[in-house]
């Protein structure tokens, strides 16, 4: 392999840009978007897995018993939960975030850089720090409706210090009622 000279001249560099100088104005500023001088700014939460936890009080019962009919005083069975002997303890955590909800067509007045967003697509901005959460995040909601995390992009002046993730709607219907009186 042979390396050719490239044509690139930076001889016109001074070198009085004082680039920590930027990176903290940078930083100031989408601190000061976050707390509260930009238009969308909301609280996202970010739903993590439930933590499983051995519960004593259910493991303390007798074994459940099966119910026989042809033995009249057979015990009823008594585990009124689904995972016996175990506790689930959700976990959510929420953020501060810039929130874009679609539609969004590019080209139509389309100054902020978010791009194509459908209807059921959105995209926040959130700090670096959140990128472990949204990792684990089964569910992302904002203000009722609930998303999945689709895809995240670090960005920053110098630095990676924000997160934006682009989220799409999580169509959750509810089972159909066996009781065709109800809905």
């Amino acid at each position: 392999m042979i390396f050719i000279p490239n044509n690139q001249d930076l001889s016109a560099s001074s070198g009085i840009l004082n680039i920590p100088f930027l990176e903290a104005i940078y930083h100031s500023m989408m601190d000061d978007a976050l707390m509260g001088l930009g238009g969308n700014r909301g609280q996202v939460i970010f739903h993590l897995n439930p933590i499983v936890q051995q519960d004593n009080a259910t493991q303390a019962r007798p074994a459940p018993q099966q119910y026989n009919p042809f033995f009249g005083r057979a015990p009823v069975p008594n585990q009124p939960t689904r995972n016996p002997g175990t506790k689930l303890t959700p976990r959510d955590v929420e953020y501060t975030a810039h929130i874009v909800v679609g539609p969004r067509i590019p080209g139509t007045n389309d100054l902020s850089g978010i791009g194509h967003l459908n209807n059921n697509e959105a995209m926040i901005t959130v700090v670096i720090e959140a990128l472990q959460h949204v990792q684990e995040a089964i569910a992302v909601s904002i203000e009722g409706r609930r998303y999945a995390v689709a895809n995240t992009r670090p960005i920053g002046f110098s630095k990676r210090r924000y997160l934006m993730v682009k989220l799409a709607e999580i169509q959750e219907t509810e089972q159909p009622s066996p009781d065709n009186t109800i809905g």
